[in-house]
């Protein structure tokens, strides 16, 4: 049957056909407005005579807002999601739910319904017990890819010198304006002057940095899409964002835009150092990656975040109120990173 473009569209034939198992009955929930800003996302609780069925799914589909598609197709975040499902997420160290259907054309998914784990809340920022759980998985799963030579053979995995990276400064010139007209009365001057000075400079910068270690990196690692379980389990999901790049652009962005500003200056070197220390204890060599090193990468790291969400966080629609106060915190927390880390003189800007 037809895969459903919007949620309303879910019926119980195309369930049954998406799970392969008889299905007599379903109740469709909308969930996560305001936290999935590329999909629409429901829970299906399923009724079934096939006690084999499972009691209840997640049905994923992109996002019907048109500017959150215009960036999702240029960032081709369904076609990386999808290609991680299919040739990825069986051979990961870390927990991802498993999949029902993974579909392309068009996109969608089925995964399994990680419940009762309960994902984090980006918005209220992550508890020191959460971060140092995150910061474990985080460096369990870029240890087990690092450097490994599987990564260069997937042509639907982008590196740093992907088009969607390189390509910023068109993005930039359109979103900044209105990004201004939002933030700038509560941003810091110089870290505004230091977006506009950081943008031209970009492949520039990308390319002083082709040398570093890569890994498989999630992309999108915040509270959001991380599911914490009553027996300390962690399970990631949505990985739309997937990338070959340096680890240290996961930890940027959990640090960042995770942990409240005083938790994040209190808790910041604390997670650096146990980052670094995790890989290494996984077997990542001592000299192929060191705390100094992860460091810079970091404090070079936000101002590139900082970019990016002034050339594309407003041409996405926040659908609720939760969202829109999420957006507004997220831009706060990053440039008081890239404040209190002095990022732009770091850079020579």
């Amino acid at each position: 049957m037809g895969t459903p473009e919007v949620i309303g569209d879910i019926h119980a034939g195309w369930v049954q056909d998406a799970l392969g198992r008889p299905v007599s009955a379903i109740e469709v929930v909308p969930i996560a407005a305001g936290e999935g800003f590329m999909g629409q996302l429901a829970r299906v609780l399923v009724t079934s005579p096939d006690a084999a069925a499972p009691p209840s799914v997640i049905v994923k589909l992109p996002t019907s807002d048109p500017g959150g598609r215009l960036v999702g197709e240029m960032m081709r975040v369904w076609e990386r999601e999808h290609c991680f499902y299919r040739d990825l997420a069986g051979d990961l160290s870390i927990r991802v739910p498993d999949v029902h259907l993974n579909t392309l054309e068009p996109p969608c998914l089925v995964l399994e319904d990680l419940a009762p784990s309960i994902a984090g809340d980006h918005l209220a920022g992550a508890t020191p017990e959460q971060a140092r759980r995150s910061i474990d998985v985080l460096a369990q799963l870029h240890a087990s890819w690092f450097e490994h030579p599987r990564l260069a053979t997937l042509d639907w995995l982008p590196g740093l010198d992907d088009p969607s990276v390189l390509n910023l400064a068109p993005m930039f010139e359109l979103g900044w304006p209105g990004f201004l007209d939002r933030y700038a009365d509560e941003l810091p001057a110089r870290c505004l002057r230091w977006c506009e000075a950081f943008v031209p400079t970009i492949p520039t910068w990308i390319e002083g940095h082709r040398s570093d270690p890569v890994t498989l990196i999630h992309g999108d690692f915040r509270l959001d899409n991380l599911f914490f379980g009553a027996d300390d389990s962690l399970a990631v999901v949505d990985w739309q964002l997937s990338m070959r790049a340096p680890g240290q652009t996961d930890l940027v962005y959990f640090c960042a835009n995770n942990l409240t500003v005083p938790d994040r200056r209190r808790f910041e070197d604390e997670l650096i150092e146990r980052y670094v220390t995790g890989l290494h204890a996984a077997g990542v060599p001592t000299d192929r990656v060191t705390v100094d090193g992860v460091r810079a990468g970091y404090v070079e790291g936000m101002l590139f975040y900082a970019v990016s969400f002034g050339a594309s966080l407003l041409t996405i629609d926040p659908a609720n109120e939760r969202g829109a106060a999420l957006f507004d915190e997220l831009v706060r927390r990053t440039f008081a990173a890239v404040d209190d880390l002095d990022a732009g003189s770091a850079l020579g800007l």
